[in-house]
């Protein structure tokens, strides 16, 4: 009897066809990218806690342990007591009251650290048990090493604040934000490239493709400024909505677009630019019937989030930036931001538009190839 071909095995690191939810990678990546949003968070609350310059220095191995001991602790606080902040700010500190931001910013780094390990060791896992080999892990490297460079931007962040002044840089917690949001973005692209492998195209009205564009570059110029509000803590520099200090155009603020009046201005009526371009991308989308349930979920998503985000923002203007309220809008911007990513990912081939047909095209997003039509063998 002649033998008869059959098709090769699936690599290991598929989904079998027909086994239930994502392929382990997948759920990796899924699962990193929920560390580095929570990690956002965190941050937002370590520097509206004023606890981010409690630790004078930046020990990746040995601070993963805290001080132990009264000594160790008068000798952590006698480093802090020489930082402007302390002399400006924190003069009357107590130990005990040091202590509480110190345990705060502690636990900020302690969570990266764990994030840093949640990528590394099971990519170290997968690539032993040949679920990824040398040339396919390398996307994945590079996250691990963006880890790395993020928390080093980090640590230049925090310095910047015990030289001279008792803040951070701006530019530099503005930095931070982004390269955070770069890392979320990748690491999200990366696992919808592989939950996309065994699921046909969506169906996506072709202007969409272009108008989410648009949105997600807004969402980006949005969030920048909204790091650098942070950083000059320029939330503070009116408590009143629609005006600023009786007039909508406060002199100089396009001028000094990086500094606190004109950063506030700016963060604070671009977001209805950026509402105006959820509007028209979330409209594309509705207004056709074929769209995808998914995509139609997430214009509705957009739409909802950014009525939360423009209404907490003018909220924080009147009641003086409260600690919760200011979390909750930098937890819902990054929410607007991660959806906005999800529909230019749905919408990024011609393969996912209403067009009556499309070409082939391969996909070489961060290592990923596939072609939108199906092969003929």
């Amino acid at each position: 009897m002649a033998d008869v071909d059959t098709p090769p095995p699936a690599p290991a690191s598929h989904a079998e066809p027909g086994s239930p939810g994502p392929d382990p990678i997948t759920r990796w990546l899924v699962m990193v990218a929920v560390l580095v949003f929570f990690m956002v968070l965190v941050g937002g609350f370590v520097r509206l806690s004023r606890a981010g310059l409690s630790i004078t220095e930046w020990d990746p191995v040995t601070g993963v342990v805290p001080p132990i001991g009264h000594d160790a602790w008068v000798n952590s606080f006698a480093q802090y007591q020489k930082t402007p902040e302390f002399h400006l700010v924190n003069s009357t500190m107590t130990l005990g009251e040091y202590q509480r931001i110190f345990y705060i910013e502690w636990a900020h780094r302690l969570v990266a650290r764990l994030a840093g390990l949640a990528v590394v060791l099971p990519l170290i896992w997968m690539m032993w048990k040949r679920r990824l080999g040398l040339r396919d892990s390398l996307p994945y490297w590079g996250i691990a090493a963006l880890f790395g460079v993020q928390g080093l931007i980090g640590w230049l962040m925090v310095s910047s604040g015990l030289q001279e002044r008792p803040s951070v840089s701006h530019y530099r917690l503005t930095i931070h934000l982004l390269t955070a949001g770069t890392l979320l973005a990748l690491v999200l692209w990366m696992a919808w490239n592989r939950m996309d492998r065994d699921r046909p195209p969506r169906p996506a009205p072709p202007r969409a493709a272009p108008l989410s564009r648009v949105l997600l570059a807004a969402v980006v110029v949005q969030i920048a400024f909204g790091g650098l509000v942070a950083g000059l803590k320029a939330g503070l520099i009116s408590d009143t909505w629609p005006l600023m200090n009786g007039t909508f155009l406060p002199r100089g603020a396009l001028s000094q677009l990086t500094e606190a009046l004109g950063a506030h201005w700016f963060h604070r009526w671009f977001a209805f630019v950026v509402a105006s371009l959820v509007v028209a991308t979330a409209g594309v989308i509705l207004g056709d019937s074929r769209s995808d349930a998914s995509l139609r979920r997430a214009a509705m998503g957009l739409l909802g989030g950014v009525v939360v985000q423009i209404s907490l923002g003018i909220s924080l203007v009147l009641t003086g930036v409260p600690r919760w309220s200011a979390l909750a809008h930098q937890g819902t911007g990054v929410g607007i931001f991660v959806v906005t990513l999800f529909v230019v990912h749905a919408t990024r081939t011609p393969a996912s538009s209403l067009a009556p047909s499309a070409p082939a095209k391969l996909d070489l997003d961060l290592g990923e190839t596939r072609s939108s039509a199906p092969s003929v063998v």
